[in-house]
């Protein structure tokens, strides 16, 4: 079947008789070098003589001479010139007789003028030697054609100013130096060709030893080698590279064959491209794709020499030289296990006897898989059982949920091959991931929470309650990337079902590389899936005591508790309070009588008072129940800061306060809810103003956070609301930021937002710190402490990321 392939694609020739064959273009290049080697001597010869004729031509006719002599030196100056030239600097070969030509030009120049010059036909004989010395330089015969050529016409110029029957015999002279250098050039080309070729041919001969002798060796060092490796990654680099290194081939790769059988999967290869090839899970089809897909379906070699010719072959731009290719299947009885590929850059790179050494070698190769492959299964189910009684060690002496998937996950590592590997339950129509192995060191997995969709790849889990494999991503329409993340290429889901036969999470595996996970690595994941369920019951059983102990806590936060729904109900009284007491303050009646102006506007200012503290307190409320949501738009805290300040004209004035608003013109936007920020905002300068004395200073400032600094992957940006104020005791630096808290003797009354030390329900810094932490920023006050004589101040500092990027997708 092989010689029929061959036969099929090629023209019929015998290889072995024209292995040492030198193809006209070589033998061109063999020459150059010759002419090129000359090039030297020759340059510095002629630079000696032209030094000497530039002495003999002052004997000439003055007038002569003052042409020729300059000319000449010139000559020599070219001349040296060159000889530097072709010393320090290596020109290509393919030059040498373009520069050979030009010293030949140079010469046969120098002599026309010295003829044109003294008119004197004695001086033929320079031309003469110029025919003959380029006819034994150059071993080219178009180019002695040419300077044949060039010769006559300007010997025929010179001899057309002063017609002279004594030409005629220094013409004859120079036709038969012309014939002369003819024949001098092709006794030289003709000895040069055969030396060349007997020096070419012995070479190769010594090659084609050489490399007989590297496939012997080969075979033993590689017999030798690789059964004593077991682990299959490590025996197929070493055996590409071995094979690489002495044969020297373009390129040497393995593929195997996946577990379906319908595809082989680039899994080593030498240089660059080969690991390129191996990490992207490069595959071709079984029968269908490539000289590799046909091989993997004929079980049978397969010497192309020369691809372009052969419509099967499958162009991988990585191995665009690639002009000739030998495939040999990987077999062990009849386990056919995959394919070795070996490239070359020229045609006819590969002959029979490639063949026949090649194939021992891939028998060599597929035992040593094989042998490796049984090793592996061993040592996996050896490995297996030592894992899972590590974890069932740990589900019987720890309640620690965390440390318990992650031993699995890491337990499962071993024996699974993943990049990145997670557990994630599902909670009101949310996956929440509860651990996480291999994500990168800039992103907190256990902060991603993925929303359930219809459809999706958890629904079909759910309703299947079987294992979900997808051997291509890419493949897949409906899969959504998580920015920040490597490409997912393959990915297996499997099922954590619940004592009550209920799917309550999954565990989830991807890969970076299109590697489908085999059936066998499947059933390992739901057996450490299984145990993931255990410790997930466990931890259950565990969260529902300490949910019967904090229903006991809940006892002491009554009051608090009652706050919250009492704000809920107030809205709508306080909301009827407020449209009937504006309507009031609009009616003439009122109007026209002051006391009842002054009465309608007490109802107005008590009703503003009390919406404000209501508002605070379902602040508060949403932010303990996480029920806050942000509406992300791009925002500048210069112009935000600029609206909020003015709000507060009236109250600085009348505590005769200075607030100051640092430049904020270069600080860059942020991705933001200007809402939210803006209560932020408002509660801290209240508090600055409520706790700085009348006549004390307010100030606003603001930095750029460079990328790192405060756990701000993308930068941020620091602002700081800065007081003169009574200060805070550094014991109450943490507890100011908890709801209902004050520092100092509570008042009993609200007496007022802006006044001096005024009372409240102490809720603004604990919705100050909600909303920032719900921006994944971060609060804290710096202040030396409390001191309502020397006034220290305080410093409130608040840092916001640059763009909020939410984890809600499935990895």
């Amino acid at each position: 079947m092989r010689d029929v392939e061959e036969k099929a694609s090629f023209p019929a020739f015998d290889r072995e008789a024209q292995l040492f064959e030198m193809s006209t273009a070589q033998l061109r290049v063999a020459l150059d070098h010759v002419v090129l080697d000359g090039l030297r001597p020759v340059a510095v010869g002629l630079g000696i003589l032209y030094l000497v004729m530039a002495y003999t031509h002052t004997y000439l006719d003055p007038a002569v001479a003052r042409i020729l002599v300059p000319v000449a030196l010139l000559t020599a100056l070219i001349l040296g010139g060159l000889r530097f030239f072709l010393v320090r600097w290596d020109i290509p070969p393919r030059y040498a007789h373009l520069v050979g030509m030009a010293i030949a030009g140079l010469s046969l120049l120098n002599g026309l003028l010295l003829l044109a010059l003294t008119r004197e036909p004695l001086f033929t004989t320079y031309l003469m030697l110029v025919l003959m010395g380029g006819g034994f330089l150059l071993l080219s015969t178009p180019w002695v054609l040419v300077l044949i050529g060039m010769t006559f016409l300007g010997w025929g110029y010179v001899v057309g100013l002063a017609p002279d029957n004594s030409w005629k015999q220094y013409g004859l002279a120079l036709f038969l130096a012309a014939v002369l250098s003819v024949v001098i050039h092709s006794v030289r080309l003709r000895t040069y060709r055969k030396l060349t070729r007997l020096h070419f041919n012995d070479q190769a001969r010594r090659n084609e030893l050489q490399h007989r002798t590297l496939q012997l060796e080969t075979l033993i060092t590689v017999n030798n080698s690789i059964n004593t490796i077991l682990d299959i990654d490590q025996l197929l680099h070493d055996v590409v590279t071995e094979i690489h290194q002495r044969f020297a081939y373009y390129y040497v790769g393995i593929f195997l064959v996946e577990s379906g059988g319908d595809y082989v999967v680039a899994r080593a290869g030498t240089g660059s491209v080969g690991r390129q090839l191996a990490e992207a899970g490069f595959r071709l089809r079984v029968g269908r794709e490539g000289l590799i897909g046909w091989v993997a379906q004929h079980q049978q070699p397969l010497r192309v020499n020369n691809v372009a010719l052969d419509s099967r072959y499958v162009k991988v731009e990585a191995l665009s030289k690639t002009q000739a290719e030998l495939v040999l299947p990987l077999k062990v009885n009849s386990n056919f296990l995959g394919v070795l590929d070996v490239h070359a850059e020229r045609v006819d790179a590969f002959t029979e006897k490639d063949v026949q050494v090649l194939s021992a070698l891939a028998e060599q190769i597929a035992a040593a898989l094989h042998n490796a492959f049984l090793y592996q299964v061993e040592h996996s189910r050896r490995l297996l059982s030592e894992r899972l009684y590590e974890v069932s060690r740990a589900l019987s002496q720890t309640l620690d949920l965390h440390r318990v998937l992650n031993l699995i996950l890491d337990s499962l590592a071993q024996l699974v091959s993943f990049d990145r590997g997670a557990v994630l339950l599902a909670r009101d129509g949310i996956l929440e991931m509860v651990a996480a192995r291999g994500f990168p060191s800039g992103i907190n997995p256990l902060q991603i929470q993925v929303s359930i969709k219809e459809d999706d790849v958890f629904q079909q889990i759910y309703q299947t309650q079987v294992p979900l494999m997808i051997p291509e991503i890419l493949e897949r329409k409906d899969w959504q990337q998580l920015d920040g993340l490597p490409q997912t290429r393959a990915w297996v889901g499997v099922p954590l079902i619940n004592v009550e036969d209920k799917v309550i999470g999954m565990l989830s595996l991807a890969r970076e590389v299109p590697v489908p996970y085999t059936e066998n690595e499947v059933e390992l994941a739901m057996t450490f899936a299984g145990q993931a369920a255990v410790a997930l019951r466990n931890a259950s059983l565990y969260s529902e005591l300490a949910l019967a102990y904090k229903q006991l806590e809940r006892l002491d936060r009554t009051k608090s508790d009652f706050i919250t729904v009492a704000s809920h109900e107030l809205r709508t009284p306080l909301s009827l309070i407020k449209g009937f007491s504006q309507l009031l303050r609009e009616d003439l009646t009122v109007e026209v009588i002051p006391e009842y102006c002054q009465i309608v506007n007490g109802i107005c200012n008590g009703v503003e008072r009390l919406q404000e503290i209501v508002d605070r307190m379902v602040d508060i409320a949403e932010i303990d129940s996480r029920a806050l949501r942000l509406h992300l738009i791009n925002v500048s805290l210069k112009s935000l800061l600029s609206v909020i300040v003015d709000t507060f004209q009236a109250a600085l004035r009348e505590r005769h306060l200075t607030l100051t608003v640092a430049s904020l013109e270069t600080l860059p936007s942020i991705e933001a809810d200007p809402e939210a920020l803006q209560k932020v905002f408002s509660h801290l300068i209240v508090n600055a103003i409520k706790y700085t004395p009348d006549g004390g200073k307010i100030v606003i400032s603001a930095r750029q956070v460079a990328p790192g600094v405060y756990g701000m992957d993308d930068g941020g940006v620091e602002i700081v609301v800065r007081d003169t104020g009574i200060g805070i005791d550094p014991d109450y630096h943490n507890t100011i930021f908890l709801k209902f808290y004050q520092t100092g003797q509570i008042a009993l009354h609200s007496s007022g937002a802006t006044k001096f030390k005024g009372g409240g329900p102490g809720l603004g810094l604990a919705i100050v710190r909600g909303i920032v932490e719900a921006h994944r920023g971060q609060v804290w006050v710096e202040s030396p402490g409390h001191d309502e004589v020397t006034c220290p101040g305080s410093a409130f500092h608040v840092v916001l990321p640059l763009s909020q990027k939410y984890m809600n997708e499935l990895v």
